[in-house]
Protein backbone atom coordinates (compact mmCIF):
# COMPACT_ATOMS: atom_id res chain seq x y z
CA UNK A 1 0.00 0.00 0.00
CA UNK A 2 2.67 2.97 0.85
CA UNK A 3 6.09 2.48 0.56
CA UNK A 4 7.47 4.49 3.43
CA UNK A 5 5.96 1.28 5.38
CA UNK A 6 8.34 -1.07 3.98
CA UNK A 7 10.88 0.54 6.20
CA UNK A 8 9.44 -1.48 8.86
CA UNK A 9 11.34 -5.07 9.37
CA UNK A 10 8.86 -6.86 11.43
CA UNK A 11 5.42 -7.93 9.31
CA UNK A 12 3.45 -8.05 12.02
CA UNK A 13 3.80 -4.43 12.88
CA UNK A 14 3.47 -3.60 9.12
CA UNK A 15 -0.02 -5.75 8.93
CA UNK A 16 -1.34 -4.16 11.87
CA UNK A 17 -0.37 -0.33 10.89
CA UNK A 18 -1.97 -1.30 6.97
CA UNK A 19 -5.16 -2.74 8.88
CA UNK A 20 -5.43 0.19 10.76
CA UNK A 21 -4.86 2.49 7.60
CA UNK A 22 -7.53 0.47 5.70
CA UNK A 23 -10.36 0.51 8.71
CA UNK A 24 -9.88 4.28 9.10
CA UNK A 25 -10.17 4.86 5.25
CA UNK A 26 -13.18 2.26 5.55
CA UNK A 27 -14.78 5.08 8.34
CA UNK A 28 -14.20 8.36 6.56
CA UNK A 29 -15.89 6.98 3.69
CA UNK A 30 -18.57 5.36 5.43
CA UNK A 31 -18.91 9.29 7.36
CA UNK A 32 -18.78 10.99 3.68
CA UNK A 33 -21.31 8.81 2.28
CA UNK A 34 -23.66 8.97 5.46
CA UNK A 35 -23.31 13.48 5.07
CA UNK A 36 -24.39 13.38 1.46
CA UNK A 37 -27.15 10.97 2.32
CA UNK A 38 -28.49 13.48 4.62
CA UNK A 39 -28.19 16.70 2.64
CA UNK A 40 -30.09 14.72 -0.44
CA UNK A 41 -32.32 13.46 1.90
CA UNK A 42 -33.17 16.48 3.66
CA UNK A 43 -33.31 18.59 0.61
CA UNK A 44 -35.37 15.92 -0.74
CA UNK A 45 -38.10 16.63 2.16
CA UNK A 46 -37.95 20.26 2.00
CA UNK A 47 -38.58 20.45 -1.85
CA UNK A 48 -41.39 17.82 -1.70
CA UNK A 49 -42.76 19.79 1.32
CA UNK A 50 -42.94 23.47 -0.48
CA UNK A 51 -44.35 21.28 -3.37
CA UNK A 52 -47.31 20.29 -1.11
CA UNK A 53 -47.65 23.72 0.01
CA UNK A 54 -47.80 25.02 -3.09
CA UNK A 55 -49.12 23.12 -5.58
CA UNK A 56 -52.02 20.88 -3.43
CA UNK A 57 -52.88 22.51 -0.24
CA UNK A 58 -54.28 25.47 -2.44
CA UNK A 59 -56.35 23.25 -4.67
CA UNK A 60 -58.28 22.24 -1.30
CA UNK A 61 -59.40 23.33 1.38
CA UNK A 62 -59.91 20.79 3.78
CA UNK A 63 -57.96 18.56 5.08
CA UNK A 64 -60.01 15.55 3.42
CA UNK A 65 -59.36 17.24 0.10
CA UNK A 66 -55.84 18.07 0.19
CA UNK A 67 -55.66 14.25 1.20
CA UNK A 68 -56.92 13.08 -1.78
CA UNK A 69 -55.23 15.14 -4.06
CA UNK A 70 -52.61 13.88 -2.67
CA UNK A 71 -52.80 10.10 -3.09
CA UNK A 72 -54.59 10.83 -5.93
CA UNK A 73 -51.16 11.01 -7.98
CA UNK A 74 -49.16 7.85 -8.25
CA UNK A 75 -45.83 9.95 -8.62
CA UNK A 76 -46.79 11.37 -4.83
CA UNK A 77 -46.47 7.95 -3.60
CA UNK A 78 -43.38 7.23 -5.67
CA UNK A 79 -41.60 10.32 -4.08
CA UNK A 80 -42.13 9.63 -0.50
CA UNK A 81 -41.47 5.79 -1.24
CA UNK A 82 -38.30 7.19 -2.48
CA UNK A 83 -37.51 10.40 -0.31
CA UNK A 84 -38.31 7.34 2.95
CA UNK A 85 -35.99 4.88 1.25
CA UNK A 86 -32.99 8.00 1.60
CA UNK A 87 -33.80 7.83 4.88
CA UNK A 88 -33.77 4.19 5.42
CA UNK A 89 -29.93 4.70 3.52
CA UNK A 90 -29.17 7.10 6.31
CA UNK A 91 -29.56 4.64 8.80
CA UNK A 92 -27.98 1.49 7.38
CA UNK A 93 -25.28 3.36 6.20
CA UNK A 94 -24.69 5.17 9.78
CA UNK A 95 -25.06 1.85 11.65
CA UNK A 96 -21.93 0.27 9.26
CA UNK A 97 -20.11 3.89 9.62
CA UNK A 98 -20.45 2.85 13.87
CA UNK A 99 -19.10 -0.64 13.26
CA UNK A 100 -16.40 0.87 11.18
CA UNK A 101 -15.40 3.16 13.29
CA UNK A 102 -15.22 0.71 16.57
CA UNK A 103 -13.60 -1.66 14.73
CA UNK A 104 -10.58 1.37 13.99
CA UNK A 105 -10.86 2.37 16.93
CA UNK A 106 -10.37 -1.38 18.76
CA UNK A 107 -7.08 -1.80 16.15
CA UNK A 108 -6.10 1.16 17.38
CA UNK A 109 -6.30 1.19 20.81
CA UNK A 110 -4.53 -2.83 20.26
CA UNK A 111 -1.53 -1.27 18.59
CA UNK A 112 -1.40 1.23 21.43
CA UNK A 113 -1.39 -1.68 23.92
CA UNK A 114 1.02 -3.93 22.10
CA UNK A 115 3.47 -1.24 21.23
CA UNK A 116 5.92 -3.35 23.49
CA UNK A 117 5.74 -6.38 21.87
CA UNK A 118 5.50 -5.24 17.78
CA UNK A 119 8.46 -2.55 18.30
CA UNK A 120 10.64 -5.65 20.47
CA UNK A 121 14.47 -4.24 20.91
CA UNK A 122 15.80 -0.95 22.23
CA UNK A 123 16.15 0.87 18.76
CA UNK A 124 12.83 0.11 17.11
CA UNK A 125 11.44 1.25 20.50
CA UNK A 126 13.68 4.65 19.77
CA UNK A 127 12.15 4.89 16.15
CA UNK A 128 8.42 4.13 17.16
CA UNK A 129 7.61 7.78 17.52
CA UNK A 130 8.87 8.62 14.29
CA UNK A 131 6.30 6.10 13.14
CA UNK A 132 3.72 7.43 15.34
CA UNK A 133 4.22 10.63 14.46
CA UNK A 134 4.04 9.65 10.07
CA UNK A 135 0.44 7.89 10.80
CA UNK A 136 -0.43 11.17 12.61
CA UNK A 137 0.47 12.99 9.81
CA UNK A 138 -0.14 11.14 6.64
CA UNK A 139 -3.49 9.47 7.86
CA UNK A 140 -4.71 11.55 11.33
CA UNK A 141 -4.47 8.38 13.12
CA UNK A 142 -2.91 8.71 16.99
CA UNK A 143 -1.62 5.74 17.69
CA UNK A 144 0.23 7.95 20.93
CA UNK A 145 -2.36 7.61 22.94
CA UNK A 146 -6.15 5.83 23.26
CA UNK A 147 -8.34 8.74 24.36
CA UNK A 148 -8.04 10.67 21.32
Amino acid sequence: MDEWLSGLKDEVTKQMLLGVIEKKEKWEKFKQKVKMLQIVTSIGFILFFIYIIWEIAPLGGTVANVMTQFFGKVEHLYALLLLFTLYWAISFYKNKCEKAEEEFHLLRCEIIQKSAELWKNEEEWKERHKWFEMMKAKYDINLFYENS
